[in-house]
């Protein structure tokens, strides 16, 4: 190995330094602000995670009938208008008959889900109470979240199949009402108490056995206290026909009603002071206005009363009166057919409301009531002739009524009770449909007489007599003339004869004769014999019929 020459060393250690030289010359270089962007970005994530994470609520699920309108991803959950939650998925359930909805709500609603919140699809519906959720025909459909009372929390919810009439938290109380059928109402209808609408209808359903219909009523508040047990509500819905014995009277409500239907009430204003009826009071529903009037105030008296005869328009609702005054109405009308006595009757069941009665002046126990006097009354008219009859309300209409009528002369009768039901004296009346079946019996009985082989031989027979007569009356008609005209003449000369003889004697007669006297007779034989001439010129048929009045 050749060694290198000492000489040459020194050289290399000036290419080392030269070599050393730029490494010492380099310098470190600034910060570049580029950086800031890829930065800011990333905490911009990780603060939107943060946030997203911090407002992440609790996931539920939600089973509706039908998901109209809803899409994964975008369709949200709102009450009154914000934001609450988001729907992630849709799927069906394993029968396929309901939609289960999945959605993740914000940490603002954890607190709201509970057993009572309720949920349901908000979409546009058209029906007879308006058009509603317009503004989802651009936003499209939505879910409305109904926080309830505070409860046990809970993540599995039953959707509602229709949105609820009134938001949860509306204030006011709701009262239950029993109808025989639903009519024209809907939910939604309107309640309205002298006109103006302080309510609706919340729900309806079938009561048990099917034995009519309940209907959820809601009143608002302030106007919830007008509700006193005295209150009678009755279907306002559509236009009021009643035909009863005042004739037809035809009453319109609002066209909100005439489209939806709806509800009216009253209260008397005497209890309006008192005590209203607390949430969920139960009252009846009543067809109209007028059998809400008619409706009894308190306990009744229930009689029963059978009427021979054809009685067509006596049915459930006629009017029972009493002096002209309506005070109650029949509540059942049927045949009966009583074997032994081998008649048909119909037996009716009817009321008298004891309220619709004032007894003045009647001696009474200190511990009786209305109900009791009332009654005991009735049975006192009962014993002096009062009777149940059937009448006609209307000529026009042909509906009946049942008239609580004193008859004169009735025989002694009083109150009969078998068993539980109370049987009250009838007897027929005398109105119209009475005298025009007494007057068609009559018509027949006219009829049957004429049109028998007797009456044409009386009619013969008196043909044949007056042709006679006339042939008798032209044959003396002659000789007529001539007595007539010697009746005048005999007359005349009467009259002659007397004026001679008062001319004769002048005012010398002596006053003991009887030459007056003679002389006021001829004058009134002259009289005579000339009216007997008028007579008879004026009526010829005398001589053989004889002068009026003489068979008297």
């Amino acid at each position: 190995m050749t060694e290198t020459p000492e000489n040459e060393r020194p050289n290399d250690n000036r290419n080392d330094e030269r070599a050393e030289e730029p490494r010492a010359r380099v310098r470190a270089q600034p910060f570049s602000w580029v950086w800031l962007f890829p930065l800011g970005a990333a905490a911009i994530v990780i603060w939107l995670a943060w946030r997203n994470l911090s407002d992440r609520g609790p996931a539920i699920t939600i089973s509706f009938r039908n998901v109209d309108g809803l899409q994964a991803g975008q369709t949200k959950i709102q009450h009154r208008n914000v934001d609450l939650g988001t729907v992630e998925s849709l799927e069906l359930t394993p029968d396929m008959t309901r939609v289960i909805v999945r959605a993740r709500m914000t940490r603002q609603a954890k607190d709201h889900l509970t057993e009572n919140t309720r949920f349901a699809i908000i979409a546009p519906h058209v029906g007879v109470g308006g058009i509603s959720g317009l503004s989802t025909i651009v936003s499209g459909s939505y879910i409305e979240m109904y926080p309830g009372k505070p409860g046990e929390p809970k993540r599995d919810f039953v959707g509602l199949d229709e949105p609820p009439v009134l938001p949860p938290d509306s204030r006011g109380r709701s009262f239950t009402l029993l109808s025989n059928d639903l009519g024209s109402l809907t939910r939604g209808s309107p309640i309205s108490y002298k006109g103006i609408t302080i309510g609706e209808v919340e729900d309806y359903t079938l009561r048990p056995g099917n034995k009519g219909v309940t209907v959820t009523a809601f009143i608002r508040s302030p106007h919830e206290d007008l509700v006193h047990p005295e209150t009678r509500f009755w279907n306002a819905g559509g236009v009021d026909l009643t035909l009863g014995s005042q004739g037809l009277r035809i009453r319109a409500n609002s066209w909100e009603q005439l489209l939806s239907g709806g509800i009216a009430f009253e209260t008397p204003d005497a209890v309006l002071s008192k005590t209203p009826s607390a949430e969920g009071s139960v009252f009846g529903l009543y067809d109209n206005r007028r059998a809400a009037d008619r409706a009894p105030l308190g306990p009744t008296l229930v009689y029963v009363a059978e009427f021979t005869g054809n009685q067509r328009g006596l049915d459930t609702g006629t009017a029972v009166e009493l002096q002209g005054i309506e005070v109650g109405e029949v509540t059942e009308a049927h045949l009966a057919y009583d074997d032994r006595a081998h008649t048909l009757v119909t037996r009716t069941t009817f009321y008298v409301d004891p309220e619709r009665v004032r007894i003045l002046n009647m001696p009474r126990t200190a511990d009786s009531n209305q109900h009791e006097a009332v009654q005991q009354w009735i049975e006192k008219l009962v014993g002096d002739g009062m009777r149940a009859q059937v009448s006609s309300a209307s000529f026009l209409t042909g509906m009946k009524l049942i008239g609580l009528e004193m008859v004169p002369d009735a025989p002694r009768a009083h109150l009969e009770r078998d068993g539980d039901v109370v049987k009250m004296p009838s007897s027929s009346s005398g109105d119209l449909t009475a005298i025009l079946q007494n007057l068609q019996n009559v018509l027949k009985n006219i009829d049957r007489a004429t049109s028998g082989p007797q009456l044409g031989h009386a009619l013969q027979s008196l043909d044949d007599t007056l042709t006679r007569l006339d042939k008798v009356t032209h044959d003396i008609e002659p000789d007529i003339k001539s007595l007539i005209k010697s009746l005048r003449d005999t007359a005349d000369s009467a009259q002659s004869t007397l004026n001679t003889i008062q001319g004769l004697a002048g005012n010398t007669a002596p006053s003991g004769t009887d030459l007056p006297r003679m002389m006021r007779e001829l004058t009134e034989a002259a009289r005579s014999v000339r009216g007997l001439a008028d007579y008879l010129d004026r009526h010829p048929e005398a001589l053989i019929r004889g002068r009026k009045g003489d068979d008297k």
